[in-house]
């Protein structure tokens, strides 16, 4: 049986969290998803904030089937975190049109990279990389010992799209509640962006429709989903 992550202390329902943490993504603000969420239950904006903190590590495990993954995309993109530059790198897979994982660095090189591919070598299995030609990815590539392909224009293009909506959305999340730069711990400063990161994740893939696709890009499914889901998946599957 599965165990409910939540359950402990818990005084909100866990449908009306995933509620709230729904308006957020959909593109409200924190406080104009609290006013929303009045006709429920009235909750401030830091408790939503608060919910993304602690549901964005539980919806971040839940991923693409790693036996559909054919390639992979990387970039990266430089964002302002607490006054401190540093590194968002996203994975897409384009044939699925979904984001597989994510890193957060102070850094952006060689280093850095083959940490990332490392995670997702371990995850989806040694598939081709796919970059815009940067130097540090195809060392990480052959450190990783994965095949490293540059991809071209049109993919090119989809992909700075995507990372440039990401890095908006971060930097916004950022201005409203800093995670602090290097003055903060690194390691609470990358919890904060990482939770907010993947719930982010979560609601583009499973939740939100893909215009091309006019779907979400991954379907529920009803094998390897956590059994605690069910409860707010009516509330999830509103995108």
């Amino acid at each position: 049986m599965s165990t409910n992550p939540l359950q402990i202390r818990r005084r909100t329902p866990l449908p009306v969290m995933a509620y709230a943490v729904y308006l957020y993504f959909s593109g409200l603000s924190l406080r104009r998803a609290a006013r929303a969420l009045r006709l429920i239950m009235s909750r401030s904006h830091v408790s939503i904030w608060r919910w993304v903190q602690r549901l964005g590590p539980i919806l971040g495990s839940i991923g693409a089937d790693p036996r559909e993954v054919r390639r992979i995309f990387i970039d990266e993109t430089m964002v302002n975190l607490g006054g401190t530059p540093a590194w968002i790198w996203v994975a897409f897979e384009p044939d699925l049109r979904a984001m597989l994982d994510f890193h957060v660095s102070w850094r952006g090189n060689s280093i850095d990279a083959y940490l990332f591919i490392r995670r997702l070598v371990r995850r989806y299995g040694r598939v081709p990389i796919h970059t815009d030609g940067a130097g540090w990815c195809a060392d990480a590539c052959g450190w990783a010992g994965v095949e490293h392909i540059v991809y071209d224009r049109p993919l090119r293009n989809l992909m700075e799209r995507m990372v440039q909506y990401v890095k908006d959305r971060t930097e916004a999340f950022d201005d409203l509640f800093p995670v602090g730069g290097r003055g903060l711990a690194s390691g609470r400063a990358f919890e904060r962006m990482h939770n907010w990161l993947s719930a982010f994740m979560f609601m583009q893939d499973f939740v939100f429709e893909d215009g091309d696709l006019e779907r979400p890009p991954l379907g529920w499914r009803e094998e390897g989903m956590p059994s605690w889901l069910n409860g707010p998946r009516p509330i999830l599957s509103l995108g």
